[in-house]
């Protein structure tokens, strides 16, 4: 069995690697893949850009054109077809149960922060499920399991939020003023201290629970995966049924993932439009 589906250290499938690099090669082609790409490896490696990096940025270049083709088909006023009316219902759940009710009625000027968050971590956590990118070499395919990608989706929702907000008020010192109650100055020292730890702790768990739930999937898949491998090394007389029973168990898990994948790319989405919410209205 090829050691990208069975290896022996289940981190071998979540943890970032360079391009073209392969733990164990097996085969002629990932032995001459390897020779011919390692300096572009070594290179692109030296730049931070990994496994996980260039699946993030096809996740970013498949996002826009869905968007691009969204919009393009509502100009031309088309009727869309099986997949744009699915796109289309998910929008729509978007804006009338996240975006709307705490919002508000005029929250639809904020529609692309909500949107564009949702179906680009859902696109990222999809494409970790795709077997295929294993010949991109060992590595984990799912760039949302790796704690600098999403710490740097966390970042970049706690940034916009807060300028959205700094715009909606008039002006930063409006706003910072607002984050504040009214309230006597020795109660003020308590609720500043709070609020700047709640402001800390918001994208830090955005970041630890996007990727904490994707890497715990995929660990366990590789973990199951893993059992074929040793029963195989350590000679059982059962290594076939223990096979037909990690296989059957991984493709239960997969839908799972599919299930996990959406979840965890609405709960970030919802809660950074609570977040949004609480800066561009104060009152609430």
């Amino acid at each position: 069995m090829p050691h990208f589906l069975a290896v022996d250290n289940p981190l071998d499938h979540v943890v970032d690697a360079p391009l073209f690099h392969f733990a164990h090669q097996d085969y002629a082609w990932q032995v001459a893949l390897h020779e011919k790409t390692k300096g572009l490896s070594a290179f692109l490696w030296s730049l931070g850009i990994g496994k996980h990096i260039l699946i993030f940025m096809l996740a970013g270049v498949l996002t826009l054109l869905l968007f691009w083709a969204r919009a393009r088909q509502a100009a031309r006023e088309t009727v869309p077809g099986r997949f744009g009316n699915m796109i289309e219902a998910v929008m729509l759940f978007l804006r009338d149960q996240v975006a709307r009710p705490f919002l508000g009625e005029h929250g639809d000027p904020y529609l692309p922060f909500v949107w564009g968050f949702f179906f680009f971590i859902l696109i990222n956590n999809l494409l970790g499920l795709i077997p295929l990118f294993d010949y991109l070499g060992h590595g984990g395919n799912t760039a949302t399991a790796n704690i600098g990608v999403t710490g740097a989706l966390a970042i970049c929702s706690f940034t916009l939020y807060h300028l959205l907000g700094i715009k909606a008020q008039g002006n930063p010192w409006t706003y910072v003023k607002n984050l504040f109650p009214h309230v006597p100055w020795f109660v003020l020292l308590i609720i500043v201290g709070v609020e700047v730890v709640a402001h800390l702790v918001r994208p830090c768990a955005l970041a630890i629970r996007l990727c904490a739930n994707m890497l715990a999937g995929h660990t366990m898949m590789a973990v199951i995966f893993m059992f074929i491998t040793l029963s195989v090394k350590l000679g059982l007389f059962g290594w076939g049924p223990i096979t037909l029973v990690s296989c059957s168990t991984v493709v239960a898990l997969t839908f799972l993932e599919l299930l996990v994948a959406l979840i965890q790319a609405y709960v970030f989405t919802f809660l950074s439009t609570v977040f949004l919410s609480m800066a561009i209205h104060p009152e609430h």
